[in-house]
């Protein structure tokens, strides 16, 4: 295995060094995780850069990652900004789910809600469940876009089917407020158990809480 990943890694440099965006992205890889290669955290970073710089998308986010989230690379939360920007634009919802993020919070860019609002919904309708989740949140908040709870709730509804515990959360504490929605224990108890069995401790304390209430 680690012949065939050296092996691999020779084709890739080869391929590299004849300007191939895809081969420079893998090495990279290589470089970065150590395999088949010397871990080298400046030259996996040399090589998603050249990649990325040739339209590659994939580099373009692992370069962007590395700025934000590699200990032992220098964060610079700009210029990964610009990379996640292109990543997203070529279609990486990971990456558009960043944008979002560091548009809200003002991360690497001036803080533009209607802009993160925008990729939250993008990454919502494509299935992306954190981004259903954040959105859900602005709305329930009022925050860059105008209050609305029921909004709110379509928006945790998306998100909870797509696998979010904290909207499954956020469901159950809306069910039982009634607030963007029919007050219900019943519904309630149904969410706050889908986000108890997906590890939320908060769910699971509250469902003892109503048990203990029905005594």
């Amino acid at each position: 295995m680690v012949q065939d990943r050296r092996e691999a890694a020779r084709w890739f440099g080869l391929a590299a060094d004849q300007g191939n965006a895809e081969a420079m992205c893998n090495l990279g890889h290589m470089r970065a995780h150590g395999e088949g290669l010397r871990p080298d955290l400046e030259k996996a970073l040399e090589l998603y850069r050249r990649s990325a710089e040739l339209g590659y998308p994939r580099a373009m986010f692992n370069l962007a990652f590395m700025l934000t989230d590699v200990e032992g690379v220098e964060q610079d939360w700009e210029q990964a900004f610009e990379w996640y920007s292109k990543a997203a634009e070529a279609g990486n919802l990971i990456a558009m789910y960043r944008v979002g993020v560091m548009c809200e919070e003002g991360r690497g860019t001036p803080q533009d809600l209607g802009r993160a609002a925008e990729a939250y919904k993008v990454c919502m309708d494509n299935g992306h469940p954190k981004g259903g989740y954040r959105l859900g949140m602005m709305h329930l908040d009022g925050k860059g876009v105008p209050r609305n709870p029921g909004k709110a709730v379509k928006c945790f509804v998306k998100a909870a089917d797509a696998g979010s515990e904290d909207a499954m959360l956020m469901l159950g504490k809306l069910s039982l407020s009634g607030e963007g929605m029919v007050k219900s224990e019943r519904n309630a108890e149904k969410w706050l158990r889908k986000a108890a069995g997906r590890g939320s401790l908060e769910a699971a304390e509250m469902l003892e809480r109503i048990k203990e209430e029905k005594r």
